[in-house]
């Protein structure tokens, strides 16, 4: 795999969880009592791409922020996707 799609991959990984994350969080809000919201906290790796791991975040989960949330990291899916399908073409 080469840099750059290994790059792409990461970003999907991280998008997986981040849609995850959102879908939890919209999944618990007619539970009671509703725990903390949960959270990605993503960061860079020396090596190029990206990490996350779920944190609990500050307050309840928000149904609206958490849907606009799950549709940005379906948006960042598909850019990776993009990128990894435009590197396949261009090496053949």
């Amino acid at each position: 795999m080469t840099p750059i799609s290994s790059i792409a991959a990461s970003g999907m990984r991280v998008a997986v969880m981040g849609v995850k994350t959102s879908a939890h969080n919209i999944a618990v809000q007619p539970v009671d009592p509703v725990g903390p919201r949960q959270v990605l906290a993503v960061h860079a790796v020396a090596t190029g791409g990206v990490q996350a791991q779920v944190v609990n975040g500050e307050g309840p989960p928000d149904m609206v922020a958490d849907l606009l949330e799950a549709r940005t990291y379906e948006l960042a899916f598909a850019a990776n996707a993009v990128v990894i399908r435009r590197e396949s073409q261009m090496l053949g």
